[in-house]
């Protein structure tokens, strides 16, 4: 099958990351997030961020002056609370899915979106902390 110009496109955006190792004992899930889910969040860490902040604000919650412990509890509750911000993140990370990768995610779309929230709640307490 060959893959389509949009694909190519989209896979040529994505930073390279030799951390994110596939190796023969990983289950398709751990490739998957370490070939597409990895990637994608680096590549969109600047626009996940500000739009996490962005919902604060319009919120009234200047997160700046939280505390440590307050804005590691704003983030743990935004995932467990916020679904409008949790599907506009998940949206900027499936909308640069290749036609192939979207299709394995249908396949396991409730494991796959519990390992992105995951891994975004962990980048913005690293980032924002």
């Amino acid at each position: 099958m060959s893959i389509s110009s949009r694909d190519q496109y989209l896979l040529q955006l994505r930073p390279e990351l030799s951390s994110a190792q596939v190796l023969d004992e990983t289950t398709a899930i751990e490739s998957f997030q370490n070939t597409a889910l990895r990637p994608i969040l680096k590549l969109q860490n600047d626009t996940l961020t500000r739009l996490f902040l962005f919902d604060l604000k319009n919120k009234k919650q200047n997160f700046n002056q939280f505390s440590n412990l307050e804005k590691q509890k704003s983030i743990s509750t935004y995932f467990k609370s916020n679904s409008p911000l949790k599907q506009q993140l998940l949206g900027a990370v499936i909308g640069l899915f290749t036609k192939e990768e979207f299709e394995f995610y249908q396949k396991d779309s409730s494991k796959i979106n519990k390992r992105i929230f995951s891994m975004l709640k962990q980048r913005f307490e690293d980032q924002l902390i």
